[in-house]
């Protein structure tokens, strides 16, 4: 077992290769576009992919991106996609990099590794379908740079060039959901992230635009609840489209 902790800046493309064994990989930081070959997946900053041994990828950066990758050489998973990152796994991969002592480290990854074994897949996905229109692609990234629960479509429209009725029928057609379900999927992924870091519910219900912090708990309830029983619906992206937009990837596969 071993891992490595690449940082790469904005731009930065990883052409098509594969790895003879099964991989974690934990998204400190920013985020990128994974492609490979078959269905699609969105992952946020602060959640875990894993990617089978021999599994053919693209990684592509849109804004800087901090990883930590961890290398096994078996594991009962079989299918590349997202697992649920509780907070033992966040803590686990938070403090990864900082260790120096290959006696020490050692210990660690195996307990790492144990832990991922037994995560869970996740569940609530946000779905995409098909490329997507440039009008919408430019409302994701305002959302993504800056997400706040109190963002509207009314406020966003005037700066991608369409009609807050075009921008409804776009949601609902190419992510199969309404912008207020894509919103807080978004916001709370980022919510996530920041508890990862060490922040207060209060500090993130502040910088998330959340009137108070019970508010936000309720959210995070909500989304706790969805990714144990899948209370969003996975659709698949449209083939060879993979996308990355802010704190969040989209993740595609192309059929061989």
């Amino acid at each position: 077992m071993s891992c490595l902790h690449p940082s790469y800046p904005q731009g930065h493309f990883t052409a098509l290769h594969c790895h003879p064994h099964a991989q974690y990989c934990y998204l400190h930081d920013g985020g990128g576009i994974i492609t490979g070959r078959g269905e699609g997946e969105l992952l946020v900053a602060g959640q875990i992919c894993f990617i089978p041994a021999g599994w053919e990828h693209e990684f592509r950066v849109l804004r800087r991106s901090r990883l930590s990758l961890l290398y096994v050489p078996t594991s009962a998973r079989t299918a590349f996609g997202p697992l649920q990152a509780n907070p033992l796994l966040a803590g686990l991969f938070a403090r990864l990099p900082e260790l120096a002592e290959e006696e020490v480290k050692g210990a660690y990854l195996t307990v790492l590794g144990q832990e991922l074994e037994r995560a869970d897949p996740l569940a609530a996905r946000i779905p995409l379908a098909g490329e997507l229109d440039p009008r919408l692609l430019r409302v994701l990234d305002r959302v993504c740079q800056a997400p706040a629960i109190h963002l509207t479509l009314t406020a966003l429209a005037a700066d991608c060039g369409a009609s807050v009725r075009t921008l409804n029928r776009l949601f609902l057609q190419q992510l199969g959901c309404s912008f207020r379900q894509w919103r807080e999927q978004v916001v709370l992924g980022r919510a996530r992230q920041l508890q990862h870091r060490g922040l207060t519910l209060a500090q993130i219900a502040d910088r998330l635009g959340y009137e108070d912090p019970g508010a936000l708990s309720r959210a995070l309830q909500r989304l706790a609840r969805r990714d144990q029983g899948g209370g969003v619906q996975h659709l698949g992206v449209g083939a060879g489209h993979p996308v990355f937009i802010g704190e969040v990837i989209f993740v595609t596969k192309r059929h061989g």
